[in-house]
């Protein structure tokens, strides 16, 4: 599951806990039509534990963006957002399918037709105790600092944080060429 790692030897812990979180996500965003899809209730989280932290783009910290640079080469036209799940906090399966990412190339009239959207899911630490990915029927056990997962749209997915620290991660949403 893992499809590479970017050298993050520079980040520390403080830095993380510096990060300024000004978007929540909370239980609204998990009223998706993912339930539907899949023939069942919404199952019945506790509503305080759905609740994730993030920062888009030009809020966030300038290190940022020395990891962005990382994959400008191949991730076009991308965007970032980092991410805190403090403990005890989950997103429950869903699918990404970046509108967002996909409107505002439309806006921008970029021409998308040879490329695909991609979500890079870069992991800010080594794995912790309690800290969980899925994706499809695969669950990421173990990683280190730096290894990073592509998302597809349409990719189930979810995350979970019952440990005892928070869990960080960053996002860059972008565009790829297609695959043949």
């Amino acid at each position: 599951m893992i499809d590479g790692n970017v050298n993050l030897e520079f980040l520390t812990d403080e830095m993380l806990s510096d990060i300024d979180f000004t978007h929540t996500i909370s239980d609204d965003y998990y009223r998706n039509p993912l339930w539907d899809q899949l023939g069942v209730s919404m199952p019945n989280y506790p509503k305080e534990s759905l609740e994730l932290k993030q920062v888009y783009d030009e809020q966030c910290p300038s290190w940022v963006f020395h990891i962005k640079d990382q994959f400008d080469s191949w991730v076009l036209h991308s965007t970032v957002t980092l991410s805190m799940l403090a403990p005890g906090k989950i997103t429950p399966p869903h699918k990404d399918e970046m509108y967002r990412l996909q409107n505002s190339a439309k806006c921008s009239n970029i021409d998308t037709s040879n490329l695909e959207p991609v979500r890079v899911n870069i992991l800010l630490q080594d794995k912790k105790i309690g800290h969980f990915f899925d994706m499809g029927r695969l669950a990421l056990s173990n990683y280190s600092k730096g290894d990073y997962i592509i998302i597809r749209p349409g990719a189930m997915h979810s995350c979970g944080n019952i440990g005892y620290e928070n869990r960080y991660t960053m996002q860059i949403s972008g565009f790829i060429a297609k695959e043949n």
